[in-house]
This record gives C-alpha cells, sequence and structure tokens, in this order.
C-alpha cells in the first residue's frame, strides 16, 4: 500500500506551484476587465472595454454593471470613498460619479479615436492626476479644470503621489519619473538595466518602499523586479519572475514590505513573501491575462483580467486551517504521527519545515484513493505547523496521510473508529 501512495506523490511532484485559493467570482459581464479598486471590504469598481464599469456592495459575492454612458474602453478607475470614483479610457474620456457610480457624468470624451487616457489617481476629493500618453493632467478642484504637464514621449502607464507635491510615475521604455512639485515637472530615474528595456505597466508602494516589474525582454531570463526604498530617487533590480517563455507581466501589488503578488498573459500569478527576492507561482483557474490587483488588506484581494474574469482571495496565499506552531527553524524536515489515534472524529496532524518549500499533505483511504487535501501544493516558511484533519464524513477505518516537502517525503497510518 504504502508503494501505491509514493507512486501517486511522484505523479504529484511535477505540480510544483503554491496554491493561493483564488476562487472565481461572477462579473455577469464577457469583455476584458483592465482595472480594480477597493474602499473597504465590501466595496469594489472594475472597468473594461466597451464601457463597462461592474460594481460590489458585498465583496464581489454579486457585481452589477454600471450605466457608464460611453462605448470606448475604460483603462484606469480610482475610488476615493464609496461616493467619489473617477473612471478614464479611450478618447480622452474622463467619468466621475459621486453618488458610488448609480450615476456617471462626463467630464471628457471625443467622438471619434484620439489619444487614450490610461489610468488615474486622486489623492483626495480635490486633488488628482490623469495619464496620457507624455503627458499628465492634474486637477487641484475636484475636475473643474485641469492643467497639463508634458513628459518624455511615450506611452505612460502608472501614477503614484504620496502626498500633494511628490509622486512617481511609469512607462514604456522602463520609464520611470518622480515629481516633487506636485506635477509641475517631472525627472526620469534610470534603472539598473542589463539587457533590454522593458514596459513598465504598474507601480506599487507602501510608505517610500516601492515595486514595479518588466513586461518582458530578450534575454530569456525572466521579467525584472524593480524596488525602491527612497520613494523614486533610486531604484535597484533585484530579481527575475520566471514567467515560461513567451509570457509578460502586466501587474504588480504590495499589500505589505513584504508579501506582493504580480500577474500577466495565460493566467499567470507569482507571490513573494520577501520583499520580491523571490516569487513563486500560485494555483489559479482560467486563462486570460491578469492586468490588475488589488488589496485591501494583508489576505483580501482581487485579481481582474481578460474575459471579464474577476478572482478573489481571502488567505493572502497562505496555508488554509493550518496553525503556525513555531516560527524557529527546526532542524529537519519531521512528520508526527496524529494525535490522538485512533480518533473520532478529528486529529490533529503536525509536520515540521526546516527551509521554506513547497508542500503537499494529503490523507489516503486503504486502496490509495485521495480522501482529503489537507495543503495542497502550497508554499510555506521554514517552521512548525499543525492542520486538523475532520474525518466525520468518513467509514471507520485504517488511513494513510502523507508529506511532500521538497525532497522530503514520509507517510503514516492512522485509524478512525466511531
Amino acid at each position: 500500500m504504502i508503494k501505491v501512495i509514493y507512486i501517486i506523490l511522484a505523479i504529484s511532484l511535477s505540480h510544483n506551484f503554491a496554491n493561493c485559493q483564488w476562487i472565481q467570482q461572477t462579473s455577469g459581464v464577457g469583455t476584458s476587465l483592465l482595472d480594480i479598486d477597493f474602499v473597504n471590504e465590501n466595496t469594489g469598481w472594475a472597468c473594461g472595454d466597451n464601457g463597462v464599469i461592474v460594481k460590489t456592495t458585498n465583496g464581489g459575492v454579486n457585481w452589477v454593471l454600471q450605466t457608464s454612458g460611453v462605448t470606448n474602453r475604460l483603462e484606469g478607475i480610482d475610488a476615493v470613498d464609496q461616493n467619489l470614483v473617477w473612471c478614464v479610457g479611450w478618447w480622452n474620456t474622463i467619468l466621475k460619479s459621486t453618488n458610488g457610480g448609480n450615476n456617471w457624468q462626463i467630464i471628457r470624451s471625443e467622438p471619434t479615436p484620439v489619444p487614450t487616457f490610461r489610468k488615474v489617481y486622486f489623492l483626495d476629493q480635490n486633488t488628482g492626476w490623469i495619464l496620457k500618453s507624455n503627458y499628465i493632467l492634474r486637477t487641484t478642484n475636484g475636475g473643474n479644470s485641469f492643467d497639463s504637464t508634458h513628459t518624455i514621449f511615450t506611452f505612460l502607464w502608472d501614477i503614484y503621489f504620496k502626498n500633494s507635491l511628490t509622486g512617481v510615475l511609469c512607462g514604456d521604455g522602463a520609464l520611470t519619473m518622480k515629481s516633487t512639485d506636485g506635477g509641475v515637472t517631472w525627472n526620469q530615474v534610470l534603472l539598473p538595466l542589463l539587457m533590454d528595456a522593458p514596459n513598465l505597466y504598474r507601480l506599487s508602494f507602501v510608505g517610500d518602499v516601492g515595486w514595479t516589474i518588466g513586461e518582458g525582454d530578450n534575454s530569456g531570463l525572466g521579467k525584472l523586479v524593480f524596488k525602491t526604498t527612497n520613494f523614486g530617487n533610486t531604484w535597484d533590480s533585484i530579481a527575475r519572475i520566471q514567467y515560461p517563455s513567451g509570457n509578460r507581466n502586466y501587474s504588480v501589488f504590495f499589500t505589505n514590505l513584504i508579501t506582493g503578488y504580480a500577474g500577466g498573459t495565460n493566467g499567470y500569478i507569482y507571490k513573494s513573501t520577501n520583499g520580491g527576492f523571490n516569487w513563486y507561482q500560485q494555483v489559479i483557474t482560467g486563462g486570460g491575462f491578469r492586468n490588475d490587483i488589488n488589496f485591501i488588506n494583508d489576505t483580501t484581494g482581487w485579481v481582474v483580467g481578460g474575459g471579464g474574469q474577476i478572482f478573489k482571495t481571502t488567505t493572502g496565499g497562505q496555508f488554509v486551517g493550518i496553525e503556525l506552531l513555531s516560527n524557529l527553524t527546526p532542524n529537519e524536515f519531521n512528520l508526527s504521527q496524529n494525535y490522538p489515534n485512533p480518533f473520532n472524529p478529528s486529529t490533529e496532524i503536525k509536520f515540521d519545515l526546516p527551509q521554506n518549500t513547497f508542500v503537499i499533505l494529503r490523507v489516503y483511504n486503504a486502496v490509495g484513493q485521495v480522501v482529503a487535501e489537507l495543503v495542497n501544493n502550497e508554499y510555506g516558511n521554514a517552521g512548525s505547523y499543525s492542520v486538523s484533519f475532520d474525518g466525520s464524513k468518513l467509514a471507520s477505518g485504517i488511513y494513510f496521510y502523507s508529506i511532500e516537502a521538497g525532497v522530503y517525503k514520509d507517510v503514516k497510518k492512522m485509524v478512525l473508529i466511531k
């Protein structure tokens, strides 16, 4: 029997991904969604192709299509609070809502294809910035009027201000720029590039620490991750995300100084738990691109992309149903005997990880069939853990539980008596 279990484990070894418990939500639309923003755990908006704006007030359980008044592509959305929301897009479109999106005011929109607004960011009800190819609009009176600033002639993709004076933007050709006068003037900050100059689509900041990730390059070495610790005065190249060849990165979001996410083509999502130095692929169903990521806290977030897809996690990619007993580094791998044993109906299984690694923890019946996946290819930090197994829905008998953590594998027997 143990040989059968090891054969199953050997097959599962090839699925070396971290499971983040991303759950697909029903957006109600089939067009691509390009940007998403939440103001709290319940209320958020997403925008995309064909003038689509959808809103939820229950954390994404239901998404409601709003009437934007336009039919062109909408690329950026930013909510100041539950009532004041801005949205921008193609054909010089600027939309504003003061009642949570029940009604949208068309501030600006052209009848024919003209240069595109790609991102909007408001610091408060009055002060905000809107990006367009090679220039930026700024308002200090809630959109009653705008002034503009020209920058380098290239596509500008994302912008963030930490206060009314100091901001950073990114764009095509590995472009990063910084302003210290509210966006009146901008100075380019050169990045440490090894080969190509990748396009940069998103910025993410936690205080003065920030990240941006290259779309891709021709080196075949992965997507470059850039990090700043002084709010864009300088940037370091700290890592490469190992997307498969031919894929691209589109988004990045850090929830705190160590935990961040990146998303790109073909459904790929990666996570870092050490400030962006290492990245691990996460399991998420469905294809399509992942264009934007937004977290409201360390564990609850959403990602949007192709085909109207919206995914949500409430676990932040951490072990689900697992208790961390100690974050002290054990001397060696270990899978302990469950306790109590025999048990009815539940028992505790403990294991030790002397290093950060992917983990599989499964329960099998006497003929080698999987009856429970307690840890499904998830990435865990070094430490000691305990997981509860509930056998209330199983028949009495002999069961096996197995662990796979890197090169370590072990199997133990337990008995359920009802």
